[in-house]
């Protein structure tokens, strides 16, 4: 009996010493992405997708293997990407500007510190791509829509004489860094990343723009396009907001990430999925670059 104790205590002293020392590591990040970030039930890009986190959501994960973090969602195991994850959150309180609103008032803006002229070289930033689909409606992935605009985009402005290169070409996966690097080889005027919107409430519509917080720059680029997309396009102004996206604060020129209309929002939605709505958005990118 006494023999049969000593053995399990051993045993369970062994299973201890067996287990990784980081089992209870967990860290705080952020979600940072333009939409929603895939859960999937093994940390594998091709497992099935269990859920989703909304954009700037807080999360407890653990490191499981490169590049993947293990989160409890809805009371089981869940995996992430950690290239959609970020150590700094951004206050929606602090970083929100100005949204066209019935009876709200206009917050006076200060001048920015220097105006963009004489742009000439465009890098357009189609979201997601390859392994990651972005936001996912029906049949349709965020992916596909921001390469549409963004090649309809790219053929207008060519047209105008500007020198146009984009972070993908093809439904393959860019890193956020290797799209902010790549621009910065490019010796870019301006970037410009071309994303739609999703959330889990569907009433949420409209077009919106972020821009790198703290340069005036980056704020004047992203008025312009937002200006211009609601112009264009039949959508909600829901105005234009500071960010800490990677792709715009690694960025080493002005940098503008649009969010044209939400997936998620049927009116939204049904536009989307029209020629018309796309060529509208793509003529919107060119008019604001014509008016730096």
């Amino acid at each position: 009996m006494q023999k049969s104790i000593v053995t399990a205590i051993v045993l369970f002293f062994s299973i201890l010493v067996m287990m990784p020392l980081h089992a209870h590591a967990y860290e705080t990040g952020y979600v940072d992405t333009s939409g929603t970030l895939n859960v999937r039930d093994s940390a594998n890009a091709d497992a099935p997708v269990i859920g989703a986190l909304s954009n700037r959501q807080t999360i407890e994960y653990l490191e499981v293997s490169e590049g993947w973090g293990q989160i409890t969602y809805n009371g089981r195991a869940g995996y992430v990407s950690l290239d959609f994850i970020t150590a700094s959150g951004v206050s929606e309180v602090d970083e929100e500007e100005t949204v066209t609103e019935a009876n709200t008032e206009p917050v006076p803006e200060p001048a920015p510190e220097a105006s963009l002229q004489g742009v000439q070289r465009v890098v357009l930033d189609p979201g997601h791509g390859g392994r990651d689909p972005g936001a996912i409606v029906g049949d349709v992935m965020e992916k596909e829509l921001a390469l549409d605009i963004a090649e309809r985009a790219a053929n207008y402005l060519s047209s105008a004489g500007y020198d146009v290169s984009l972070t993908r070409t093809g439904d393959t996966y860019v890193g956020l860094e290797d799209r902010a690097a790549f621009a910065n080889r490019q010796s870019a005027d301006v970037f410009i990343s071309i994303h739609a919107n999703a959330s889990f409430e569907v009433q949420a519509n409209g077009i919106e723009t972020f821009y790198m917080h703290g340069s005036s720059q980056s704020k004047e680029l992203a008025r312009t396009l937002q200006q211009m997309a609601v112009s264009e396009v039949p959508m909600r102004d829901r105005g234009i907001r500071g960010s800490a996206f990677r792709v715009l604060t690694n960025t080493q020129m002005p940098a503008a990430l649009v969010e044209f209309g939400f997936m998620t929002n049927s009116g939204d939605a049904s536009l989307q999925q029209t020629d018309l709505m796309r060529d509208q958005s793509a003529r919107s990118i060119l008019r604001a670059v014509d008016a730096l």
